[in-house]
């Protein structure tokens, strides 16, 4: 399909957002999926997808392909907020984790993600929602990944199959809490549920 055709079809300005999945190509080159040889690039891509699936508007679409550039790559958010708006630079603040103090020393995980959590019950929808679609992602990746390599996964993770479950089975509920029967929050909690039911079969 040539870009004028593809342009035609777009309900964004896909201008923009060709612009911004070029930016992320760029901030994240070189990067891979945990404990993968999968480039780190079809993780935003396919969260952005959920969103755009979902009917959510063109700035959380845009902010999803961009959400872990200040996290992960030597970008700032007065340069997010030049080159994409304020309110995208906003919603990627606004689900970026502070991995390590004032002093450059890596904070722990567990702080970490109780900070998520807590910050996700206060955030703004948008914010909600992006999240929302990156655990989703996530979560299915898990399930795919128990399926092809088994019990084995968790290795890659410092901490172990019941802290991550944990996490997602609470991350999960706040979600559901502030996005009520929203469609996206309705199939990350089923998501999770079914993380649990596959990882509970490598228990036997």
């Amino acid at each position: 399909m040539s870009p004028d055709r593809l342009r035609s079809r777009c309900s964004y300005d896909c201008q923009r957002y060709l612009e911004a999945l070029e930016y992320a190509l760029r901030a994240h080159e070189g990067q891979f999926r945990k404990g993968s040889g999968i480039p780190y690039i079809t993780h935003p891509v396919a969260v952005s997808a959920i969103l755009a699936q979902y009917g959510y508007d063109e700035d959380i679409v845009i902010a999803a392909l961009l959400h872990d550039v200040l996290e992960d790559a030597e970008v700032s958010e007065v340069e997010l907020e030049k080159r994409f708006g304020g309110r995208v630079a906003s919603i990627v603040r606004g689900v970026t984790e502070e991995k390590t103090d004032e002093n450059g020393i890596p904070r722990e995980w567990e702080i970490r993600k109780e900070e998520a959590i807590r910050h996700t019950g206060l955030a703004e929808e948008p914010v909600v929602a992006l999240k929302a679609a990156d655990s989703l992602h996530n979560v299915y990746s898990l399930v795919r990944d128990l399926r092809v390599t088994g019990e084995s996964l968790w290795a890659r993770f410092k901490r172990g199959k019941e802290k991550q479950l944990d996490y997602y089975r609470r991350l999960s509920s706040i979600i559901r809490q502030r996005l009520k029967d929203s469609p996206l929050a309705i199939e990350l909690c089923e998501a999770v549920t079914i993380l649990e039911k596959v990882a509970s079969e490598y228990d036997h």
